[in-house]
């Protein structure tokens, strides 16, 4: 009898690595059937999508409570799928959404699988005693986390980072300019502002004005990433001048790799920038009373991904009222014209592939995965 499993990923990122988890799961197993929720990239792997991660690209504690009629719609129909038969479930990232959804999935005697681990260890360990509760499987994707988990008496299993499989080793970017129209002597600045409407509309702004005021004095090229599931005319509206600015729908990692300098929202996309040792500053703006709230949680002194893992702040962040044109400006102008400052941030950068460890993360957590499903011993899986 086909095994069935439940995965849900909320957001861009996490979409990618579920796609990811589930190619290598069929490649192992190809009789296994999958159905959750998700982006284009699962649905592509093969995933029968029960809600799209667009109708789900919420921010914030006060976002939160604006949808709150949709995410118990999501819930109730989940959970009407899961009792049609579901073997085991596999939850990715996103813990305002899936540490709730671990509960109920506990409740109804399915295993819970947990592939890239939530935060904790940055936003207190308040919710650690659920977390063991409900969690069947943990996998985590960052070697300190090990310890943090371990302290808290829990078996978690790492497996390396499994972005380092999706980002190319070379670019030619000979071809990525001519294929972008890109004159060869201009330099690049790449845009990253998020994969969520509500992060677009407050940040792109900020990034489009502080890049304007840079153009004045250089000559750059400004390439926005587009997230896949969001309309263009998001981005396109903020463009009165589209000469200097350009929307980019693909090729998203071939910019990273070919930008000079970038401006990131924070989240998953520094650690992509790090690993690729492309400067950046961070951006980050939400509600202020979610700031406020979140403020309260966080338990570290950054927030990006990038310098948490290297362990001190290489990529200037500001964040909610400190996110202004004048600050943004001030640092892109260092990192546009400060060579030796330049360079030093790029050595800093240095040390995340390092950190990060070796190629084949999704097929270890795939093995992994595939033990459990059949009961075998977990410990010689990796």
């Amino acid at each position: 009898m086909n095994k069935k499993i439940l995965i849900v990923a909320g957001e861009a990122s996490g979409d990618r690595h579920a796609a990811d988890l589930v190619t290598a799961l069929k490649v192992k197993s190809p009789d296994l059937e999958f159905l959750g929720i998700g982006g284009d990239r699962m649905e592509a792997a093969g995933v029968r999508l029960l809600y799209h991660i667009s109708q789900l690209a919420i921010l914030g504690f006060v976002e939160i409570i604006k949808h709150i009629p949709l995410i118990r719609r999501v819930f109730r129909d989940v959970k009407k799928e899961a009792k049609k038969g579901i073997d085991v479930s596999i939850l990715v990232d996103y813990p305002g959404f899936n540490l709730r959804l671990a509960k109920m999935l506990h409740k109804m005697d399915i295993p819970v699988i947990y592939y890239i681990c939530p935060q904790m260890w940055a936003w207190g360990e308040n919710r650690i005693k659920k977390f063991r509760r409900y969690v069947d499987l943990p996998i985590i994707i960052l070697k300190f986390e090990e310890e943090f988990y371990k302290k808290h008496g829990i078996k978690a299993y790492f497996i390396g980072h499994p972005l380092i499989d999706q980002l190319p080793k070379n670019v030619d970017e000979s071809e990525f300019r001519k294929k972008h129209k890109i004159p060869e002597e201009i330099r690049v600045i790449g845009l990253f502002p998020g994969s969520r409407e509500i992060e677009v509309k407050r940040i792109l702004p900020l990034m489009v004005n502080a890049v304007r005021e840079l153009q004045k004095r250089e000559n750059v090229q400004a390439i926005i990433a587009k997230a896949p599931h969001l309309n263009a005319n998001l981005y396109e509206k903020f463009l009165t001048d589209q000469n200097q600015f350009t929307v980019l729908d693909s090729d998203i990692h071939q910019l990273m790799m070919i930008s000079h300098i970038a401006l990131v929202a924070s989240g998953t996309a520094t650690l992509e920038l790090g690993y690729l040792q492309t400067p950046s500053i961070v951006l980050y703006a939400v509600s202020p009373v979610t700031y406020w709230i979140a403020r309260s949680l966080v338990k570290i002194p950054n927030i990006a991904l990038a310098n948490i893992v290297i362990g001190k702040r290489v990529f200037p962040e500001f964040i909610q009222g400190d996110a202004k044109v004048e600050n943004v400006l001030n640092d892109l102008n260092k990192l546009m014209f400060d060579e030796k400052y330049y360079e030093t941030v790029r050595k800093d950068l240095a040390g995340i592939r390092k950190i990060l460890g070796e190629p084949g993360a999704t097929d270890l957590a795939a093995h992994l995965i595939l033990n459990f499903l059949h009961g075998k011993e977990l410990e010689t899986a990796i």
